[in-house]
């Protein structure tokens, strides 16, 4: 290092540190951090849950809306809003990602021979169930929050989803 600060002080720098931030300049440094940490939050949630920032976004802000509204419903009808609501909320969000997770590991790690050039991996497939039973949960929830605070859009399209969710599992109502 003492060669380097050597070599930029015959270019008028005093140091490492003065040539970056002359150079990159401070903001575009404390950016790089910033947009480093991100990419490797982004490149473990890809991983780890086998969805995009995108998706990741989305679910985080359904899950923040049926929370929000789950506390708006429950003040609308009397009940008290507890601080351990808030603790059952964070054990229903880290027993939803365990559930997305272990299923993505498995069906990632797992390699399933080919019949007739189809891959017949039963975890890709116990995979999308349960992210779909999962963000279909939170909906249904969300839903019945917003009738509860007298939305009337909520109720209809609780009737449509759950009708059409019903009719192509065959379960009756």
């Amino acid at each position: 290092m003492k060669t380097l600060n050597f070599i930029l002080q015959g270019f008028g720098f005093k140091n490492w540190l003065d040539f970056k931030i002359s150079t990159f300049g401070y903001i575009a440094l404390n950016t790089t951090k910033t947009a480093s940490v991100l990419a490797a939050i982004t490149t473990f949630i890809e991983e780890a849950f086998g969805f995009n920032h995108k998706f990741l976004i989305s679910y985080v802000v359904l899950i923040i809306c049926e929370w929000i509204t789950g506390v708006a419903a429950s003040y609308k009808k009397g009940e008290k809003h507890e601080s351990r609501k808030l603790g059952r909320m964070l054990l229903k969000v880290m027993v939803y990602s365990l559930l997305i997770y272990i299923p993505n590991t498995f069906q990632k790690e797992s390699q399933f021979p080919e019949i007739a050039g189809y891959e017949i991996d039963p975890f890709i497939w116990l995979y999308w169930i349960v992210l779909f039973v999962i963000i279909w949960q939170l909906l249904v929830s969300l839903l019945e929050n917003l009738d509860v605070l007298d939305f009337k859009f909520a109720k209809i399209l609780l009737k449509i989803i759950n009708k059409k969710v019903y009719e192509k599992l065959g379960v009756d109502e």
